[in-house]
């Protein structure tokens, strides 16, 4: 009988634990981090695509951290493809997860913000829960190409659509800021 109690319990516990809604993975490992939590970022030596502020422990330009294309791949790539809501097919992207750059960037572990300002002004916030939440994407590339700015990059958000139920589309479509310059952690 206590045998019996115990495959029941079992079933049920594997069951909730299936149902509880934990991330599964569903991206790729492109390329391993080669720049980890705690080392020093160098200067860029290329283009500075992107510039990030605030609450951060890591710089090298005065109060920012500036990265060109090749120093932000170093925090580590991976891919996905999603349902694309603006291209209407799927896609796949590549990038950094939004996780592991709040990470390398050294942000501190009481921020709650991202601050995300594009090239035309536009801006959101995300929030730090979201992007543990779910594998968010600081994207370099789309369908294995470098993104230009005419085609949203070179940085951009990606949400994972179509593989978590919890993503209501609409509401996140909002956040998947493109042409991103500037992320301010707050």
């Amino acid at each position: 009988m206590k045998a019996f109690h115990f495959v029941v319990l079992s079933i049920v516990m594997i069951s909730l634990f299936a149902c509880s809604g934990q991330p599964k993975v569903i991206y790729e490992e492109v390329s391993p981090a080669s720049l980890k939590p705690g080392d020093a970022i160098p200067s860029p030596s290329g283009e500075v695509i992107l510039t990030v502020s605030g609450n951060i422990n890591v710089k090298n330009n005065g109060d920012l951290l500036e990265l060109d294309l090749t120093t932000l791949e170093k925090f580590g790539l991976v891919k996905y493809d999603i349902d694309d809501p603006w291209a209407k097919t799927t896609v796949n992207y590549t990038g950094v997860l939004l996780s592991d750059f709040l990470k390398i960037v050294g942000a501190s572990p009481t921020v709650e913000n991202i601050h995300i300002i594009a090239l035309d002004d536009y801006e959101v916030d995300i929030t730090v829960t979201e992007a543990q939440k779910w594998p968010v994407l600081l994207a370099t590339q789309s369908n294995d190409q470098y993104m230009t700015v005419a085609e949203n990059g070179p940085t951009r958000i990606i949400f994972p659509f179509g593989r978590y139920s919890d993503i209501e589309t609409v509401l996140y479509q909002d956040l998947s800021i493109w042409s991103i310059k500037s992320i301010e952690v707050q």
